[in-house]
């Protein structure tokens, strides 16, 4: 898409009209008329309606479009920056910070697209510096309408991660040790016997 050849000398007056456009109605078209109403009489002031055309505000019949409302908004500083990135695509195709460069790297660029002589170059160039004054061209910190990401799960803690039939460790106490033993005793009716078996256990475990 060309560069806008759309441009103004008294930008003071286009800075004004883009303040007018949020504290005035919306017409049903802007015309030299609504201009003289909102105290531009000035034969001068009269690009603006092609500059407002040139960045999508208005139509081609001059009626103002969802563009020119939305900009009436809080958000309009945003809803001129979209705008500007519409309609000077190719300035900001050379640079993606066209808003930031000097008069002279605009210039620069926009003779390389365009065949006006220096002086169109200029006015072109400090009209697209008073629209991207008033734009902004911040990224917004949210998306509105957009739900916040859910929080990252937390990691299960250890003793989630092991196993349902581990047991935990004892704390504070010495491990011990049982030993079950089974004795098969004969079958006698010598109680000697009996007593000699138990002696020898005591003797030999305890």
């Amino acid at each position: 898409m060309p560069i806008p050849e759309a441009n103004i000398n008294n930008t003071g007056s286009l800075a004004k009209f883009l303040g007018s456009i949020k504290t005035a109605g919306v017409p049903q078209r802007v015309t030299g008329e609504f201009l003289k109403t909102l105290g531009f009489k000035s034969s001068n002031d009269r690009p603006i309606i092609t500059i407002m055309k040139a960045i999508g505000f208005l139509d081609a019949n001059g009626k103002p479009t969802e563009r020119y409302k939305a900009f009436r908004s809080n958000d309009g500083a945003r809803i001129l920056a979209a705008a500007l990135r519409d309609a000077y695509a190719d300035m900001f195709l050379a640079n993606t910070r066209a808003e930031t460069l000097s008069l002279d790297k605009l210039k620069g660029i926009i003779a390389s697209k365009s065949t006006k002589g220096e002086a169109s170059v200029e006015r072109i160039a400090r009209t697209f510096q008073v629209l991207a004054k008033a734009a902004d061209f911040s990224e917004p910190s949210e998306i509105p309408g957009k739900t916040a990401p859910e929080k990252q799960k937390q990691e299960p803690s250890e003793s989630e991660n092991s196993a349902p039939d581990q047991l935990p460790p004892l704390r504070g106490k010495s491990p011990s040790f049982h030993y079950n033993i089974e004795i098969h005793l004969p079958t006698t009716t010598d109680i000697t016997v009996y007593n000699a078996i138990f002696r020898s256990l005591k003797e030999n475990l305890l």
